[in-house]
């Protein structure tokens, strides 16, 4: 009865594999821009399922988890340990700067030949897959990949929020979402895993948990690719930071004339315009425009698009009440009404609603 159970697990677990990996590749019909370092991440994503489920057709075949908690434990490492680089790798191809995503490669890479190592010194010592104190051996290090895994790409994550924060006029939500409900959840299942895969018992209770997780990462994921403009501001950001220098008055004001002329052909009302977009449409280098709006505004680019697309709301609302608030949002380039409402509410303290009443 109990191997029957275990087997109708394993192949529910295959299947939801095999259905998350299917969803990742036809993804890609619905996407209207392709990004090639998000796709890169989504056939990484797509490789790591793809080991998942080969990994149960394997437990299923061989009856490996069948033949003791040991050797499926040991077999659970050898598949959980790629499948978990790649996940992880995938969301640091997102975040990560070149050389950290050497360092990530050449950690992960070294890391799973080192346990790969541990499990056929194992075998031979042991004569069988039950490798005593070299499964414990294995486990150790699989739990110090998970953390160096989880740990670079949450740092990444949190010092891009920043630079795309700055740079980009788009609503971040997804983003938001993307980082806390996507990899961060993963994470928390990603440490319990080294302690979950050695007991079937526990892997009973944290399994299907682990899998609604998954899920919900790959859908959020799969979201994040109809909203690629912040991701570009991340892939152009240079690897090394320039040298700051202060603009000259008459620089200054060959960017001011060129912003005004930009502003006055109604540029703002592109949705995904960015520092990166607006340079080239302007033809004035990113780094000066960094600098103008830090030095001369003293704001960000973000801030100082929002003021403007704010005060062509708040003039359409006046000279236009019979504008639905989805039109005023569209006008001046806002991503969606949500977006419109938060600005009001963050600058103004009220819904766009509440200060034409007012006005």
């Amino acid at each position: 009865m109990e191997g029957n159970s275990l087997f109708i697990f394993q192949f529910g677990c295959m299947l939801i594999n095999l259905v998350m990996t299917m969803f990742l590749v036809f993804a890609r019909n619905y996407v209207r821009e392709q990004f090639a370092q998000y796709e890169k991440s989504r056939w990484l994503l797509v490789s790591a399922m793809s080991i998942l489920a080969l990994h149960y057709v394997l437990q299923m075949t061989f009856d490996l988890r069948a033949s003791g908690d040991d050797v499926g434990a040991a077999f659970n490492i050898l598949f959980y340990a790629p499948a978990a680089f790649l996940f992880c790798y995938a969301v640091a191809n997102l975040e990560c700067g070149r050389d950290m995503l050497k360092k990530f490669l050449y950690v992960g890479v070294c890391g799973y030949l080192l346990i790969l190592m541990l499990f056929l010194i194992g075998c031979s010592v042991m004569d069988s897959f039950h490798l005593g104190v070299f499964l414990y051996a294995m486990d150790s290090l699989f739990l110090a990949c998970m953390v160096f895994f989880i740990f670079i790409p949450m740092r990444e994550i949190r010092r891009t929020y920043h630079r795309v924060e700055a740079a980009t006029s788009s609503d971040l939500r997804s983003y938001v979402s993307y980082i806390r409900s996507g990899f961060y959840l993963l994470c928390l299942m990603g440490v319990f895993l080294p302690f979950s895969i050695v007991s079937i018992e526990v892997l009973w209770v944290f399994g299907p948990i682990y899998y609604i997780v998954i899920l919900w990462f790959v859908v959020i994921f799969v979201s994040l690719g109809f909203n690629t403009s912040m991701l570009r501001t991340v892939d152009d950001e240079p690897s090394v930071e320039p040298v700051k220098t202060l603009l000259s008055a008459e620089r200054s004001l060959e960017i001011e004339r060129r912003l005004d002329m930009w502003v006055g052909k109604n540029g703002y009302q592109e949705r995904d315009v960015s520092l990166v977009t607006l340079s080239a449409c302007i033809s004035v280098s990113r780094r000066d425009l960094t600098d103008y709006f830090e030095q001369r505004l003293n704001t960000t680019f973000r801030v100082w698009l929002s003021d403007i697309r704010l005060e062509v709301a708040k003039r359409m609302l006046l000279e236009h009440p019979e504008y639905s608030n989805e039109a005023i949002s569209a006008s001046c380039g806002f991503s969606s009404r949500s977006q419109l409402y938060n600005l009001f509410r963050d600058r103004l303290g009220m819904t766009p609603k509440e200060w034409v009443t007012r006005k």
